[in-house]
């Protein structure tokens, strides 16, 4: 197949056709972490699929049309297509007939036009109204090139390309090529950032991220030493910049690595046990999202979908998609998370996950507490803690730490739509003895002090008494 033609440019994979489902929940201490997370099994909400046929490999969702566009592979006739899905019924409107080696899309998201890049040297651009090749341009590589469209940035209003075999970044305003040059070794994805309106660009070939100003199409640094691969996105929420790697041969690791946009330093390393196809942001929920494209250890496409807290940098969740995921993309409108399943033949839409956040007071700074939620237990040292879930009902505990009770310690949270959120006062668990006073004192205490007060003051009665009676008429007291 085609794909697996393009997929020789970054190594030689061994496919073994078997569906493996793998289901990451970490607990431990939140924050960063470099150690491998643990597997647990756990029942979880299963996607929505669309049958859409061949060998989907991009998707990218158009918010002027709100419609989405898959680019599919067939695998019988190595022909490539546009499939246009409607995301609000889920159904197929449209196909449009493609050049050879179709595979990432990016959206004007001024105008609405899809923008794509084939084998040939050539970038497509698709109108959204009449869902029709509205114009090409050519990637400015003489020498041939398969330019693969990333990003747009708003901004400046382009489109950005990367090229993994020639080194280069392409890119194009409207139906014009404004400029290519060269940017690392093995270019394999980019992302706008929103904040500072610069363009990420991973390197696989030199391990770096290379960072092009939007304005000035100009390199304006580099970040390294980074493992990078085709997934990269932008959290808009902190201002990092997340690349998922794509080491394939046995005995490889790979990691999603946080860096800030801010000061361009690496603040998270997150080892995963796949290498990724693709990577992005919810903004709706805060959490990011990785396709577990296959395996190192055992050459074999794997069927699930990491997902992150970029919060506390931490694996939270793994969601079962089809067989060999690639591209995944964020449905504004509907507010939905898609995934083309290559072996499949088919697009996941992951169900919607809500947080529900426990927050912490009464407890020292520092102290390390910890949740139980629908059977799952994540612990920290700060103030929070967040768990995805879908809609339902769900129990949750909360353990004593040392002498201090939590309140409350345990009940039921309904998730119907949106986060949730549940305040939780520690205080120590031996001012719950007792309530009650004497005197302004404990009970125990005031009854002490009442007894021998009481017998202090019959003694002295007694000996008043006892004197008065010896006293006689005329007699002074001494």
């Amino acid at each position: 197949m085609q794909i697996e033609k393009r997929l020789a440019c970054e190594a030689t994979v061994a496919i073994s056709i078997g569906a493996v489902l793998l289901a990451v929940i970490v607990g431990g201490t939140m924050g960063f972490d470099a150690g491998q997370p643990s597997s647990v099994t756990i029942p979880f909400a299963t996607e929505r699929t669309i049958s859409v046929g061949g060998g989907p490999i991009g998707v990218v969702f158009d918010p002027v049309n709100n419609y989405l566009y898959v680019t599919l592979e067939e695998n019988t006739t190595l022909l490539f297509n546009m499939t246009v899905i409607n995301a609000t019924t889920n159904r197929v409107v449209a196909w449009i007939p493609m050049s050879y080696g179709v595979m990432t899309m990016a959206v004007d998201t001024r105008t609405g036009y899809v923008y794509t890049g084939d084998a040939g040297s050539t970038i497509y651009a698709v109108n959204p109204i009449t869902n029709r090749v509205a114009w090409t341009v050519p990637a400015g590589c003489p020498q041939g090139c398969g330019p693969e469209v990333q990003t747009y940035d708003p901004v400046s209003d382009q489109i950005f390309a990367t090229d993994l075999g020639n080194n280069n970044l392409s890119v194009v305003h409207n139906a014009t090529l404004v400029t290519s040059f060269s940017v690392g070794s093995g270019p394999n994805g980019a992302t706008y950032d929103s904040t500072n309106q610069d363009i990420y660009v991973a390197n696989e070939g030199s391990y770096s991220l290379t960072i092009v100003n939007g304005s000035t199409d100009r390199i304006v640094g580099y970040v390294k030493p980074v493992y990078p691969g085709p997934g990269v996105t932008f959290d808009e929420s902190n201002g990092d910049v997340y690349v998922c790697s794509n080491a394939i041969q046995p005995g490889q690791t790979n990691n999603i690595t946080a860096v800030n946009g801010t000061t361009n330093q690496v603040v998270a390393v997150i080892p995963i046990k796949s290498y990724c196809g693709g990577a992005v942001y919810d903004p709706t929920n805060d959490y990011l999202y990785v396709t577990d494209r296959g395996s190192p250890s055992n050459s074999s496409w794997l069927s699930n979908v990491t997902v992150v807290d970029p919060e506390t940098n931490r694996i939270v969740l793994s969601l079962p998609v089809g067989l060999g995921p690639i591209g995944i993309n964020y449905d504004s409108a509907n507010h939905n998370v898609y995934v083309a399943n290559t072996y499949s033949g088919t697009l996941s839409v992951l169900p919607q996950l809500f947080r529900v956040t426990f927050l912490e007071s009464g407890l020292p700074p520092g102290t390390n507490w910890s949740v139980a939620l629908a059977g799952r237990t994540f612990s920290t040292n700060a103030t929070s803690i967040s768990f995805p879930e879908v809609n339902g009902t769900y129990d949750y505990s909360i353990p004593a730490v040392n002498n201090s009770t939590g309140s409350p310690t345990s009940g039921p949270v309904m998730v119907e739509g949106q986060s949730r959120t549940i305040g939780v006062e520690f205080s120590n668990s031996s001012s719950h003895k007792s309530t009650s006073t004497f005197l302004g004192l404990p009970v125990w205490t005031g009854y002490v002090l009442a007894g021998g007060t009481s017998a202090g003051v019959l003694v002295a009665i007694v000996v008043a008494v006892r004197r008065r009676r010896k006293i006689r008429p005329g007699s002074s007291a001494r």
